[in-house]
């Protein structure tokens, strides 16, 4: 008799290859949050980074006038429609290595940029991003926008002032915007430097100070509530502004991630620009949450929260240097309250770290 033989197989059975492929999907599954984790972990280290150099770049600028850049400001020689369009992030340029790109946009601004606005400066448009003003984990990182304009995703603290903290025509709604300015960043107009804040400003202290935060640079046209602004005029009483109001604008029935109106403006949209709802933002209400706009354009007053991408609160830099992450929850006291112009924030913890001389004992310790 023939003795049968067995041949033994060489290769995987369906079943061993199905099980072996989901072994590999379950693991890549386990894997890709810890992966995003991390890679999100970096961007949020290389934006605190970021900060420290523009802090480094306030110091020394300080240390080179002897006071603070302004928060808005024109050029002598401005035309009309420029006047107090020009931001602090322009005047930090000679210290963050940009010192050509300031004396070009300097001179160009004298001469030669239209008068309906300085966001069409050649000198600007050509130069494309501004890395050190973007934040790696904000969405369109590469930062272009506005005909390619460079965005400005790190914008500076004007406090819990929101009643004419927008651009204004006339001395007296200069003067009472330069009041009503409860941090360092005032307005300037004529080269007058008279009224720029200095160190000897910062009663509160320059570890309790906010100098800037950042935005999360939203897509155009989308009008999320996170980076963007809504078009709603409910937070004037009659007589001064009120924060609260804004938590109530409208949201897309069908989206509840964006507001019904949109303002006719994005945050961080404008490098260089020094309008409040473009480069600058108000400590009334929490980080992440509403912005609105009275007016709905770029010169409207109004509040304007910082935002984004990281999760669960924004970076923030102290006017000691020190970055600190503040959480969306952090104490905004009462958002029903007036807005004052001297004394005590009524906003909570938040509202005390935006303001230079309120005398509050509130702190992140």
């Amino acid at each position: 008799m023939k003795r049968s033989v067995m041949r033994k197989s060489l290769g995987f059975t369906l079943v061993e290859l199905l099980v072996v492929i989901a072994i590999i999907g379950v693991l890549v599954g386990l894997l890709l949050p810890a992966v995003q984790a991390a890679r999100e972990a970096a961007r949020r280290m290389q934006c605190s980074n970021n900060m420290k150099q523009l802090g480094l770049a306030l110091q020394n600028y300080h240390s080179a006038y002897q006071q603070f850049p302004p928060g808005s400001a024109d050029f002598y020689g401005y035309s009309y429609g420029n006047r107090r369009n020009v931001g602090a992030s322009i005047f930090l340029l000679p210290f963050i290595e940009k010192g050509a790109l300031y004396d070009a946009f300097e001179q160009e601004a004298k001469t030669a940029i239209p008068g309906s606005g300085f966001w069409q400066s050649e000198t600007l448009l050509n130069a494309g991003p501004q890395s050190a003003f973007l934040c790696p984990s904000a969405q369109n990182a590469d930062g272009t926008e506005y005909n390619g304009l460079s965005k400005c995703l790190y914008v500076f603290c004007i406090g819990d002032a929101m009643w004419h903290n927008a651009k204004s025509d006339s001395e007296e709604g200069m003067a009472i915007a330069r009041i009503n300015s409860r941090s360092m960043f005032v307005p300037m107009t004529n080269g007058d430097r008279n009224n720029l804040r200095r160190f000897r400003d910062l009663l509160d202290g320059t570890s309790n100070t906010l100098a800037m935060s950042e935005v999360a640079g939203t897509p155009r046209d989308l009008a999320f509530v996170k980076g963007d602004v809504a078009s709603f005029n409910g937070m004037y009483d009659g007589t001064t502004a009120v924060a609260g109001p804004c938590m109530t604008a409208p949201l897309d029935p069908n989206n509840r991630f964006q507001y019904q109106t949109g303002a006719d403006c994005w945050r961080g949209l404008l490098f260089g620009d020094g309008r409040v709802i473009n480069t600058r933002f108000t400590t009334t209400l929490p980080p992440n949450s509403y912005s609105c706009a009275y007016a709905g354009n770029n010169d409207s007053w109004g509040s304007f929260s910082p935002s984004s991408e990281h999760q669960g609160g924004v970076q923030t830099l102290m006017f000691d240097g020190a970055v600190r992450f503040v959480t969306d929850s952090i104490d905004s006291g009462n958002l029903n309250a007036r807005q004052v112009t001297s004394g005590e924030s009524p906003y909570g913890v938040w509202g005390a770290m935006g303001t230079k001389s309120g005398r509050e004992t509130a702190s992140l310790d």
